[in-house]
């Protein structure tokens, strides 16, 4: 999302625009006819294998004079909550964002899961 001030946010009250929604869709869900409240938004709505259950992100490494065999690694991790959003509340002088950041910083340590991890060797 981009803010007000045209700077990344992950604050919805100082959304001012979605560049793109970067989230992983539920396995079935059909962005093209979900609500306008639930369907991804900006540059998501045209990414063509940005679909239900997944989406394909190409890398490019530059590799100067190196020779291989190379060998890739690359793992995907689901937080359900994010350090900085988690962090943003932090400053709120309120019992609920002061519980919910105590509960936030005892847990997030083991909150995160690996859905996969692939390994392909090249060159």
């Amino acid at each position: 999302m981009v803010g007000l001030t045209n700077c990344p946010t992950t604050s919805l009250l100082t959304n001012h625009r979605f560049v793109k929604y970067n989230r992983i869709l539920p396995k079935g869900f059909d962005k093209r006819t979900a609500e306008q409240k639930i369907a991804p938004q900006g540059g998501a709505m045209n990414d063509p294998d940005f679909i239900g259950g997944g989406d394909k992100i190409r890398y490019s490494v530059q590799l100067g004079r190196a020779e291989g065999p190379f060998q890739l690694e690359a793992e995907l991790w689901f937080q359900p909550i994010s350090y900085r959003w988690a962090n943003n509340l932090k400053p709120y002088n309120a019992m609920e964002p002061q519980r919910f950041t105590r509960y936030y910083d005892a847990m997030s340590a083991g909150a995160a899961v690996m859905l996969v991890r692939v390994t392909k060797n090249a060159g």
